[in-house]
């Protein structure tokens, strides 16, 4: 599991689950077997990440006008 979001460089533990997770990169993201938008950011080149995915879900419609099979929008 990873994640990635230009504002918090570091995710800590929480009292539920075993966070601990340092911000990734985008280079890879065809590496994953899904990539999960959970917010909005407008530093996200949306059209690229859904390129490069194999599969995207997106919770924000972030994605909204741009087109592919591998995306469900949620």
């Amino acid at each position: 599991m990873a994640y990635h979001d230009p504002y918090f460089s570091a995710i800590g533990a929480g009292r539920h689950y075993k966070g601990n997770l340092a911000c990734a990169t985008l280079d890879n993201l065809g590496a994953y077997d899904c990539v999960l938008i959970v917010t909005d950011h407008s530093d996200y080149n949306y059209a690229h990440i859904v390129h490069e995915a194999q599969l995207l879900v997106d919770t924000r419609n972030a994605t909204q006008g741009v087109e592919s099979p591998n995306i469900v929008r949620c």
